[in-house]
């Protein structure tokens, strides 16, 4: 059980006031959302640029939480009767972190991998999520929890009986990551790839790029470092901190080496062909077949033998890999085969999406169904245009839907390569789409779906898998 005294340790100059009477609660026991708490559970007030959990703090009681922090410069906010319930500190968002920092600390057998990327990661930290569940009690990163919110959040469930943790980390400015390195203290870390995600944030390649190396640089001295082998400025940042490292890609001098990939066309799947340190190899059949799938399968296993997971549990683990939902996840058995890629999308994951649908459904009567790309600053007119003239150059859709004002290049585009302006649509937001009721059935039989995670193209998906009784 824990004590003040721990807390007081961990929490540091963010204390502000005594602590409460005892017993000090779980570090799971910690919530950030009231609609959700529950009896005997901690309340932490978290403030956004719309909100602020100081206001809810009453209700936070009223539901039975046991306590609460709040920041000591709005003691006069919370009502005398219920203030000895509460915790003042500098910061609430700094203590939960801080809590959740300490806790991970304490739980020394623990092995925590976390890896970053423009596209891929969260693909390649399911696939090493069902690897290292092979191995042992795991916990991975759920939903979008990759910021300073959302990783605290993963840390806190951490439990003394998890072997292993598989965490993702995000970035949305320079500094995230270091600040993610020093709260998570990752005993292996990992960069899959850097794109142009994000650019209109960073405002340069360089940019991103130094701030997802900040994963090598900001990470504990005893970390192990897994890097992409083919891209010269990973492997270059990665060994230039000195710490052991691990890389993986298609170059021969690659540790672990995709040896290559076989598409099976008649059901949509594939075997992946790695080789591994040592000389052997394995053939791994997976569910679903996608350009990147190979790669991020090389980046899983470089990870996995960076934290000494026996090559069997790797074999095994990626054996049992067979999507993650909103990302390329194959929906079949009703009028149309649905795939669903709406999670996000940037430039690379949406080529590499089309070229996988193109490969994977050709001979197909294929629908398109792509929104906006969100967050690529002065370059999304020409990124979006020219998606649409190279989905022409891939192939003739049988009809293609964008969503959201920028996507309308992509239309642009592909009309100017030729796709005739009867196969196309275009419409402002999700709602609008779903408000036209286009039978799609009667375009073809295999529709695909990739956009931003803005544009909410998920509800679309969601509608169509209802109507045919797949959700």
């Amino acid at each position: 059980m824990l004590t003040w005294d721990s807390y007081k340790k961990w929490l540091g100059d963010a204390a502000k006031g005594p602590t409460p009477a005892p017993p000090a609660p779980d570090v799971a026991a910690l919530a950030t959302d009231t609609r959700t708490l529950g009896p005997g559970q901690w309340f932490v007030p978290i403030k956004g640029p719309s909100f602020d959990g100081h206001g809810f703090i009453e209700e936070a009681v009223r539901r039975g939480a046991s306590g609460f922090f709040y920041e000591a410069q709005r003691a006069g906010e919370v009502p005398a009767t219920i203030r000895s319930k509460g915790l003042a500190v500098s910061d609430s968002l700094l203590a939960f972190q801080r809590a959740a920092s300490g806790w991970r600390r304490e739980l020394q057998s623990l092995r925590l991998l976390a890896l970053t990327g423009s596209t891929g990661k969260t693909t390649t930290k399911e696939m090493l999520s069902r690897i290292l569940r092979t191995a042992g009690p795991t916990l991975a990163t759920q939903a979008s929890f990759n910021n300073e919110i959302g990783v605290p959040k993963t840390l806190q469930s951490l439990r003394p009986e998890h072997r292993y943790a598989a965490l993702e980390f995000g970035a949305r400015m320079p500094g995230n990551i270091r600040f993610l390195c020093e709260m998570a203290a990752p005993d292996v870390v990992g960069l899959v790839n850097v794109g142009v995600a994000h650019l209109g944030i960073f405002g340069s390649v360089e940019a991103l790029l130094n701030t997802k190396l900040e994963i090598f640089r900001d990470s504990p001295n005893h970390a192990v470092q897994v890097a992409y082998h083919d891209d010269p400025r990973i492997l270059a940042g990665a060994r230039g901190t000195g710490k052991r490292t691990l890389s993986f890609g298609r170059d021969p001098a690659a540790d672990v080496r995709l040896l290559g990939s076989d598409w099976q066309l008649e059901d949509g799947t594939m075997r992946v062909r790695l080789g591994l340190p040592g000389g052997r190899q394995l053939d791994i059949p997976f569910d679903v077949a996608h350009e990147a799938l190979p790669l991020n399968a090389a980046a899983a296993t470089a990870l996995a033998l960076a934290a000494d997971v026996e090559v069997d549990a790797i074999e095994q683990g990626l054996a049992h890999f067979s999507g993650v939902k909103g990302r390329y996840l194959v929906h079949r058995g009703g009028p149309l085969t649905i795939v669903d890629d709406t999670y996000n999308a940037n430039p690379a994951s949406m080529a590499a999406g089309l070229a996988t649908v193109a490969r994977a459904f050709a001979g197909r009567r294929q629908i398109l169904v792509l929104g906006d790309m969100l967050e690529l600053g002065d370059g999304s007119t020409e990124e979006h245009h020219k998606v649409g003239s190279q989905t022409v150059a891939r192939m003739q859709p049988a009809l293609l839907v964008t969503v959201g004002p920028e996507a309308r290049h992509i239309a642009r585009g592909a009309v100017a390569s030729g796709l005739p302006e009867a196969r196309v649509r275009s419409y402002d937001t999700v709602d609008a789409l779903l408000a036209a009721g286009l039978d799609f059935a009667k375009f073809g039989d295999t529709l695909y779906a990739k956009g931003s995670n803005g544009i909410r193209l998920s509800q679309l998906v969601d509608k169509l898998l209802d109507q045919t009784g797949r959700n």
